[in-house]
């Protein structure tokens, strides 16, 4: 006797590719998901509605009459840890993730020098080799020589001749001679975001089920850091379409012979809401206690309990066996690999100067919050189309952090009047601080953000507590380069 099948939320997996175009097509990583798309996840959630107008006409009755279905809409959302690949060259599993919702990769990770005499300061580091960096890269630099404990920052000025690099923050020591000096792989906000080149298709399965959100558009993305937890990500936003899938059973047994236009009967005329077709699904005995080899089949038709299929589909072979009725009909669902692990906040840093300025100051924070807010305008209501949403344009982004802390006079104090210090910048008066937040100290297995101008905008205290804490609450501004008001860094 089985048990009842129910989805296991331990059994939880979360694929995510690029979409050819904002449409679902018949592809890989589309219409099923791929190995190498595979992302561990926290959580997940992903949801449609088809919602129902009342009508407006008169019947002589109080009771509800039907309504006007309208357009079909969806949404989901991903919460996951943020864990660097373990190699500085490799980037994240999260890449594909990133660079599809509001993110550009710049991966300078193939860049490697030393530091050069004794001449470094903190917030200059002259290289014994022309660098090849660019200002705005992410780069590591080694405490010191050989002793492979590093720390992450921007590059914010070169010298002409590209031995000569300027970091923000400042680094809290003065690179010695020989100590190593790295690039790392960048993500900076996307200025060109464009609806045929960047949507997602996501699927989000357990052991009995899937959803796909197709056309997935997030405007969303929160990084958490610090306290008890590794650094997380969340990321939600628009889809165009949600389909769910469902397991179902063979109704009737499915002969050897033939392969493709194969029609099968399956126990639920629809076990599924969306539109299944060019979907692939996994026949197994498994659950029933068997051992013949697992078949995938391609959906190409339905007609009620009838489905139309292919056979052998993504490389599978048909164990040339009979599959009886009540064999279990799975959505199909690859093995995903995986790389990188968590990072904790136990060797983490939060640094910090004034805009401009050649001395860091860290922060003796307890978390940090990054929201950015990666702002869409959705082209909806087209006439012919069941979806809602039918493409967007970019709106401006709006991208705040939160440090929290307590009222430390030398450097969290010290920081939050920095921050409302009046300065002159590009021939205007503002109040900005440079900020690093780091995770991480050894090659392959760090993560951090830099915002290059934080407006503090508020200076939150708690007195409640016994000893008082500190909220620094700012908006993250861009320099003249442009969308580079917060940039991801992998090292």
């Amino acid at each position: 006797m089985t048990g009842p099948k129910v989805d296991i939320g331990r059994d939880l997996v979360a694929f995510v590719a690029a979409q050819s175009s904002y449409k679902v097509a018949d592809a890989a990583g589309e219409s099923y998901p791929e190995t190498a798309d595979a992302i561990r996840v926290i959580g997940a959630s992903a949801g449609g509605t088809i919602a129902y107008n009342p009508r407006e006409d008169k019947f002589g009755t109080a009771t509800a009459v039907p309504g006007i279905q309208q357009k079909r809409t969806a949404e989901g959302s991903l919460e996951g840890y943020v864990m660097p690949s373990g190699t500085r060259t490799t980037a994240p599993d999260i890449d594909e993730l990133l660079t599809t919702s509001g993110w550009t990769k710049v991966d300078r990770s193939g860049t490697t020098t030393t530091v050069s005499g004794g001449s470094s300061t903190a917030q200059k580091v002259t290289l014994a080799s022309s660098s090849g960096f660019v200002i705005g890269d992410a780069v590591i630099v080694e405490t010191t020589a050989t002793s492979e404990i590093y720390e992450m920052r921007r590059v914010t000025a070169i010298d002409t001749g590209g031995t000569n690099i300027s970091v923000e923050p400042p680094l809290t020591f003065s690179p010695a001679a020989s100590a190593n000096v790295k690039g790392a792989i960048a993500y900076k906000p996307n200025d060109t975001r464009d609806t045929s080149e960047d949507a997602l298709c996501a699927w989000i399965m357990n052991n009995n089920s899937a959803d796909r959100l197709g056309g997935w558009t997030p405007g969303s993305n929160s990084i958490t850091m610090g306290g008890e937890d590794a650094a997380r990500i969340s990321v939600s936003g628009t889809a165009r379409r949600h389909d769910r899938l469902f397991q179902t059973e063979l109704a009737s047994p499915l002969s050897t012979g033939g392969t493709t236009g194969v029609s099968i009967t399956v126990n639920d005329a629809l076990a599924s809401s969306g539109d299944l077709l060019n979907t692939y699904w996994t026949l197994d005995d498994a659950s029933a206690g068997g051992s013949t080899t697992p078949e995938n089949l391609k959906l190409t038709a339905i007609s009620g309990t009838t489905w139309t299929v292919t056979r052998r589909a993504l490389s599978s072979s048909d164990p040339g066996t009979t599959w009886p009725a009540g064999t279990t009909l799975t959505p199909y669902r690859p093995t995903g690999t995986y790389a990188g692990d968590p990072v904790p906040a136990t060797s983490g840093s939060i640094v910090f100067a004034a805009y401009g300025g050649a001395t860091a100051i860290e922060l003796e924070a307890s978390a940090t919050t990054l929201d950015c807010g990666f702002g869409l305008t959705y082209r909806e209501d087209i006439m012919g189309d069941a979806y809602k949403v039918g493409g967007y344009v970019m709106s401006p982004r709006e991208v705040t952090a939160t440090l929290s802390g307590w009222t430390l006079y030398e450097n969290n104090m010290k920081a939050a009047m920095k921050a409302f210090d009046v300065t002159s910048i590009a021939g205007s008066t503002s109040q900005q601080i440079t900020v690093a937040t780091v995770c991480g100290q050894y090659e392959g297995f760090m993560f951090g953000w830099c915002a290059p101008r934080l407006r503090v905008t508020d200076v939150s205290l708690d007195r409640g507590a016994e000893e008082v804490a500190l909220d620094l609450t700012g908006r993250c501004e861009g320099t003249s380069s442009g969308a580079d008001e917060v940039i991801l860094m992998f090292g």
